[in-house]
């Protein structure tokens, strides 16, 4: 009778160590309640109440506004699970999304200084097409320059954005692989 001598008795043995070693020193698997901490401060408190004007028109009761915070922290508590779970990973609605945000984070950064007439009247030059009456003429700046100015302003927010995009794409190299196997040239030009 050799079988202490087999090694998958040594095997099974050196595998109940571990799962009573485990048992004893490795903790609870699950975190203990209350062990994570999420802060609701008054500002977020203000953006709630906002929030709910802007939707409703009206102040939210307490009862709602309960339910307001409460609908926060549930989908607080739901994000820092999901990114636990790396559910957040190549999910093309959660990169679009971000890539909204941070679209738009690049347009209001922006400093867009007030416009003068006379770019006002170049830029509704340049864009006679969009602005001519319905007899084929062009309108004096002075009754379209609340239009013109937001279009001005919209080009310009655009214009800064892209900038500020190629600034962070010129930090990247990138290495476009069309079929397995095969890398084409790193590019550093700016992919739009």
């Amino acid at each position: 009778m050799k079988w202490y001598r087999e090694p998958l008795v040594h095997f099974l043995l050196f595998g109940a160590a571990l799962f009573g070693a485990f048992a004893i020193w490795g903790g609870p698997a699950v975190p203990a309640a209350g062990q994570y901490h999420i802060v609701v401060t008054p500002t977020m408190v203000q953006n709630l109440v906002l929030s709910f004007r802007n939707s409703t028109q009206r102040a939210p009761t307490d009862q709602e506004l309960d339910a307001q915070i409460a609908d926060y922290v549930r989908e607080e508590i739901l994000n820092r699970e999901a990114r636990a779970l790396n559910l957040d990973q190549d999910d093309p609605v959660i990169r679009r999304e971000l890539r909204g945000k941070m679209d738009f984070m690049l347009q209001d950064n922006a400093a867009i200084p007030p416009p003068t007439d006379a770019q006002l009247n170049t830029f509704l030059q340049k864009n006679a097409a969009a602005y001519r009456r319905p007899d084929g003429r062009l309108p004096a700046l002075a009754d379209v320059r609340d239009q013109v100015a937001a279009a001005w302003q919209y080009e310009q927010r655009l214009e800064a954005a892209n900038t500020a995009y190629d600034k962070l794409r010129a930090r990247y190299v990138v290495d476009v692989q069309k079929t397995p196997g095969t890398v084409a040239p790193a590019t550093t030009a700016p992919a739009k």
